[in-house]
């Protein structure tokens, strides 16, 4: 009965793409722990995304519809990071985000999500987690080495604006995660601001994957707020565990499909992958 009730309610929702993009989330985040629901994960995701596209052809007619209108491009997204060849599509998802908060929601004052934007989450970071200094275990201290020291190496590679500004901001976030990791942690929504106001002809390179400087800098990034995510987040961070093991398949992905000549810039992200995170 309770499940009748339950199915009865959905078919009652309104906002159909953003039921369809909550169960598709929730079928690909099963998935990742052995789940036979994949087919079902890309049905909601196919129809999500229809619906939605559909509803975006005229404006929003309250608060409430711009909010599901951006709470289901939000779920589509983390829906993205859970699936094993999803690096591209969160990161055009994530651009997706920005187009519907700067076209639709800017004249709901009253939205859910009103500060659901990059000083806002840096700002809910630090309310939450703070930003004091923090005193680094030797691992730690060597793990964030490693990665300012690969990331350093893909400097000479980079020839656009973006990756130069995205390696930049990188590099930024690692140094301050040496004084503070909750700091970097709230720090790293900036790449997203990076990407989300990049110029088309500069993010379609970017997300090419036979554009490998581009796609090593990318899986550099999912690796650093990874792992400045699980120092600053403690004991809390092991609650998202999916994303250990996303990274984990983007990185396999990344890797089987580099060059010989790439090749190089990929071995410590692979050995961290590899003696970290499968041990």
């Amino acid at each position: 009965m309770e499940e009748c009730s339950t199915l009865s309610a959905l078919r009652q929702f309104p906002y159909d793409y953003l039921m369809h993009a909550m169960l598709g989330l929730a079928a690909s985040h099963l998935g990742i722990y052995g789940a036979a629901v994949s087919s079902h994960a890309l049905s909601h995701r196919v129809k999500a995304i229809t619906l939605l596209n559909q509803a975006l052809s005229t404006p929003p007619k309250s608060t409430a519809e711009a909010d599901a209108r951006y709470a289901a491009i939000l779920a589509l997204a983390f829906q993205a990071s859970c699936m094993p060849e999803g690096m591209t599509e969160f990161m055009s998802m994530i651009r997706g985000c920005h187009v519907i908060a700067s076209t639709t929601m800017t004249e709901y004052h009253d939205s859910l999500f009103r500060s659901f934007n990059q000083s806002g989450y840096g700002d809910s970071v630090r309310k939450i987690l703070g930003a004091a200094p923090a005193v680094l275990k030797a691992k730690e201290q060597d793990l964030l080495d490693g990665f300012l020291k690969s990331l350093r190496a893909l400097g000479p590679l980079c020839t656009s604006s973006l990756e130069v500004k995205f390696l930049a901001s990188t590099e930024r976030v690692v140094k301050v995660a040496r004084v503070s990791p909750t700091e970097a942690f709230a720090q790293l929504s900036g790449h997203y601001g990076l990407v989300m106001h990049a110029a088309l002809e500069e993010f379609a390179p970017f997300v090419d994957p036979k554009h490998y400087p581009a796609q090593l800098l990318l899986i550099h990034f999912v690796l650093v707020e990874f792992a400045i995510g699980y120092v600053a987040l403690g004991e809390v961070g092991r609650r998202f565990a999916y994303r250990e093991k996303s990274c984990i398949a983007w990185m396999e992905q990344l890797a089987a499909n580099l060059p010989d000549r790439y090749k190089k810039y990929a071995e410590w992200p692979t050995n961290y992958v590899r003696t970290e995170l499968v041990g």
